[in-house]
């Protein structure tokens, strides 16, 4: 039942896709043929799918840069196996400004996907460019990516309220030392002076250690 929710599924809008082949996809010679019509295909499906496709064939040190000039909503990377350098750029991307990335490869090894997912790979798809399967699999790699971006948004979120915390409570340490009050009355003073100054607990307590420790 799921599986035929997701077929059914279509883009809202046109999404702008960057569409990559490493060098060595064109230069390989196994199965040379059936991989570069497999890339035409591709492009063609992506197109019928009414997605913006901008094709990008040329050196994968540029791919970061590439990203970041432009407003792209997905990366595709077809290749016969994603190397070294792609993987770092994808990493980099990941880091920079994260989009949902979908790898076509011939190839696969355990630590090659391994090392995929780490760089921020949403799916890896091996001898499987299907154009009716297509659409379904951009859908679920779209999805999987926007999980893990909210898992990644409340990871943040809850390192910073325990930093904040941290740093409350040594400054509830030095008001109470200074004043020689108590914890819950250097909590009410600390609390006061944030609303008084139209800040955030945190900051204030900054402030405050701040004066304390220079």
């Amino acid at each position: 039942m799921v599986a035929i929710q997701i077929e059914q599924l279509k883009p809202t809008h046109k999404s702008s896709v960057l569409l990559v082949e490493e060098d060595r996809v064109q230069n390989y010679n196994i199965e040379k043929h059936s991989i570069k019509q497999s890339s035409v295909s591709l492009k063609q499906s992506l197109i019928d799918l009414d997605f913006d496709v901008i094709s990008f064939i040329d050196n994968a040190a540029l791919l970061s840069e590439k990203c970041a000039q432009g407003s792209y909503n997905i990366l595709i990377i077809n290749t016969n196996e994603p190397s070294a350098e792609i993987l770092k750029e994808i990493s980099n991307i990941n880091k920079l400004r994260p989009l949902p990335v979908l790898v076509f490869a011939k190839q696969e090894t355990q630590s090659l996907i391994k090392s995929s997912i780490k760089a921020g790979v949403s799916a890896y798809i091996v001898n499987d460019i299907q154009p009716h399967r297509l659409n379904s699999l951009i859908n679920v790699a779209c999805e999987r990516f926007a999980q893990h971006q909210k898992l990644v948004k409340e990871l943040k979120q809850t390192k910073t309220l325990l930093a904040d915390r941290k740093i409350v409570e040594r400054a509830k340490g030095y008001i109470m030392q200074q004043r020689k009050i108590t914890e819950q009355e250097a909590f009410t003073l600390l609390r006061k002076m944030a609303m008084n100054n139209g800040q955030t607990l945190a900051e204030v307590s900054h402030n405050i250690i701040t004066v304390f420790t220079h």
